[in-house]
């Protein structure tokens, strides 16, 4: 993988990451704030921290360097990343991210541990016949709702005010007052974007609209990392990456929608199904439902955003979205985008970091299924 030369890189931002989450924690002697934080670092794990080297490498562009500063600021951004991952799936109530338990419900967890819930009271028949039988499972599975999701918001807040102090780096005043604003920016179109995705949700939404919203929820998180190295860069203007950053992060969410529904969940660390029974607006659903005509649109409607729907069933909405060639269209869209993202990357740039990126645009759209 590419990523494989970046590893002294990646070694250090892992470092510097790992230093300001457990900095945080050492200065707490209340258990429970400390075993919160641990939480954090659990769900965090080791991720390809894309949007760190992508600071860097628009940093090393124009400076010809990758220093301490850089890196350590870089980390701000991978904070906010994670801070949008742990509400993502809170609210999306996603169970599992990157093959391991996510924050809320590792929380959900915790909660019916504590609270000692006795399902062995509704075993027997005579236990469902009264009509107030089941208020008890009804209310603790709203109360562990309610918990797990509100300390995952908690969790989200602590790692942006985290991210913030961590920009506040050793650069000038006036660079970090820059780049701040960006940062700041940047978490306003990422809640707006996840605004979007919400309020979208149960909308029949076409492709300019589903980009839009990508643009909010993934492009921002590849291009004001990009401005901000810029920035710190000394660089006149900061904006010279934004056409770069849309297209390849749109090409990387199109990809990422394929793997959702055909990639191998041993392979992707997620489920493979969720995206159909959840009836997400994906490119692929977009354009199925703009293709598929008469018996298969109808097929397809029946499935698609069905949380019980069967294995057979999910199987055919795949069948569908393959002959209507709308998996086709996605396949040559994210190919369209990665080209004019490509072209787009300023030849002012030194020749490491125009690699850096033109391999990153390739990565995107060749992970694997």
């Amino acid at each position: 993988m590419f990523l494989d030369k970046y590893s002294e890189i990646t070694g250090k931002i892992e470092s510097y990451l790992n230093d300001v989450l457990n900095s945080t924690t050492k200065n707490y002697e209340n258990i429970i704030l400390k075993d919160f934080y641990k939480d954090i670092v659990r769900v965090m794990g080791a991720g390809k921290r894309l949007r760190p080297l992508s600071m860097i490498f628009a940093f090393n562009g124009i400076k010809n360097e990758v220093n301490d500063d850089i890196i350590k600021a870089s980390v701000s951004c991978e904070l906010v990343h994670n801070a949008s991952l742990i509400l993502d799936d809170a609210m999306d109530e996603d169970v599992v991210r990157h093959g391991k338990k996510t924050f809320n419900t590792i929380y959900a967890d915790k909660f019916l541990k504590s609270v000692g819930f006795n399902f062995n009271a509704y075993k027997s028949g005579q236990s469902w016949i009264k009509k107030d039988s089941v208020l008890g499972i009804i209310e603790m599975q709203r109360n562990i709702s309610r918990f797990s999701y509100a300390l995952s918001v908690l969790a989200s807040n602590i790692l942006y005010e985290l991210s913030e102090e961590v920009l506040n780096s050793q650069f000038s005043k006036e660079l970090r007052i820059k780049a701040l604003e960006q940062h700041r920016r940047m978490y306003l179109r990422l809640n707006e974007g996840q605004l979007l995705d919400i309020l979208m949700e149960k909308r029949k939404i076409n492709e300019k609209e589903y980009f839009e919203m990508i643009d909010e929820k993934t492009g921002i998180l590849f291009m004001y990392p990009i401005r901000i190295g810029l920035i710190f860069a000394g660089a006149k203007n900061y904006k010279v990456m934004d056409e770069y950053s849309l297209n390849m992060a749109r090409a990387f969410q199109i990809h990422d929608d394929i793997l959702g529904s055909f990639g191998k969940s041993k392979r992707t660390g997620k489920p493979n199904d969720s995206d159909i029974k959840f009836g997400k607006n994906t490119l692929l659903a977009i354009k199925t439902l703009e293709y598929a005509k008469n018996q298969r649109k109808e097929k397809f409607k029946k499935a698609f955003g069905n949380r019980s729907a069967t294995k057979e069933e999910i199987n055919g909405v795949r069948n569908i979205i393959k002959k209507t060639g709308a998996y086709k269209y996605c396949r040559a869209k994210e190919k369209e985008l990665i080209k004019e993202a490509k072209n787009s990357i300023p030849k002012n740039l030194n020749k490491e970091s125009r690699k850096f990126f033109e391999k990153l645009a390739d990565f995107a759209i060749s992970r694997k299924f």
